[in-house]
């Protein structure tokens, strides 16, 4: 497994800035208008904007951006329900990459490409899938992506997962991501409240090559409840949301509109409101389990929110930078994935019983 950093935070990317970030937003959300934080992020970017799939047209050195609406909304029934569109979405990303690379080589520049790519739920399926498809092939000494996966969800049941045996479905074919040659750094955001397992919401845990930088923290809320636009004051998990986002944008280089930043949030306000709500939040009584899809495990993963009695004080890593306290490598937070904790496979179990009926009352009523 990946080695995981403990404290990049705000460990910027120098005076190279990306010359590419993307945007995938969820399965039925739209970046305009506006649904999550996904499209305020991609509005507060400052670069040109390359969505409509237009090469060229800004000068080398000028950032681009492009974004996504959600896979259910521009491809319908079998969008919402096989994640129809996203490799499409991804093979757009690959024609600016190979325009942007073709630029760098012919102005003989020496500087390595720089694309960073942010999803939530089915969004995160597609930055995994620019990882395992889209730009797996692309060197490391060409091109640099950093890639932020929020709650990503492949749209299957553990069950339906546990039963491929030919890797078809969209948990199997993006959780290992570990053939990527360009693949700097990875963050893995996953609120930690669990949907109903009909819903199909239980996220990915990815595998990650050796050479990656990868974090994956357990954060409040549930799914892209989380990621609120209209209530970053008011709910703590969109709080959170917003400036973990922000800080990791900023560290790989994504350049952010300041002034509009200023007038849609006050960051020091929110950074200090967010730290005395956290520390109330640890001190309730809120235990949970919430299942996961594993690259390491046939059976899974458990996402967990411990109870405050165990002596655990600080809720997660950016709970704790918050509080501007000193990291432990070796501490453990309220919320964190147990990723040997296998959740009941109630589902296979359910099978196996309809199976021995199947079986067992033709026998017995033939007696």
């Amino acid at each position: 497994m990946a080695s995981r950093n403990t404290e990049p935070f705000l460990r910027m990317a120098g005076s190279s800035t990306a010359d590419l970030t993307v945007f995938f937003e969820g399965t039925a959300n739209t970046i305009d208008p506006l649904t999550t934080q996904i499209g305020l992020f991609f509005m507060l970017t400052d670069a040109f904007d390359v969505s409509g799939g237009s090469l060229g047209g800004a000068p080398l050195g000028q950032p681009r951006k492009m974004a996504f609406d959600g896979c259910g909304v521009t491809d319908g029934f079998c969008g919402t329900i096989c994640a129809k569109g996203l490799r499409r979405q991804c093979a757009q990303v690959r024609r600016q990459v190979d325009s942007l690379l073709s630029e760098l080589e012919a102005s003989a520049s020496p500087r390595r490409l720089r694309v960073n790519a942010v999803g939530l739920s089915r969004g995160g399926i597609a930055c995994a899938y620019l990882a395992t498809k889209a730009m797996a092939d692309i060197s490391g000494a060409a091109c640099e992506l950093n890639l932020l996966l929020f709650d990503p969800v492949p749209g299957d049941l553990l069950t339906v997962a546990q039963l491929d045996l030919f890797g078809l479905t969209n948990t199997w074919a993006s959780c290992d991501v570990s053939s990527c040659l360009c693949l700097s750094r990875v963050l893995a955001l996953y609120p930690y409240e669990p949907l109903p397992a009909i819903a199909c919401h239980a996220p990915v845990l990815c595998r990650f090559p050796d050479h990656t930088m990868v974090e994956e923290e357990v954060t409040l809320g549930c799914h892209q409840g989380a990621l609120q636009v209209h209530r970053l004051g008011s709910d703590l998990a969109s709080g959170l949301a917003f400036l973990r986002i922000r800080r990791w944008l900023m560290e790989v280089g994504t350049p952010l509109d300041h002034h509009h930043l200023a007038l849609t949030v006050s960051v020091k306000e929110l950074e200090e409101s967010c730290l005395q709500r956290c520390t109330g939040e640890a001190k309730k009584q809120r235990p949970s389990l919430r299942c996961s899809h594993s690259a390491f495990s046939y059976w899974g993963a458990t996402i967990v929110r411990h109870s405050p009695s165990s002596g655990l004080r600080f809720l997660n890593h950016h709970h704790r930078l918050l509080a501007a306290q000193p990291a432990d490598d070796d501490e453990k937070w309220l919320l964190e994935i147990q990723p040997d904790k296998a959740p009941f496979p109630l589902g296979i179990l359910v099978i196996l019983a309809l199976t021995l009926l199947v079986v067992l009352v033709p026998v017995l009523s033939g007696q």
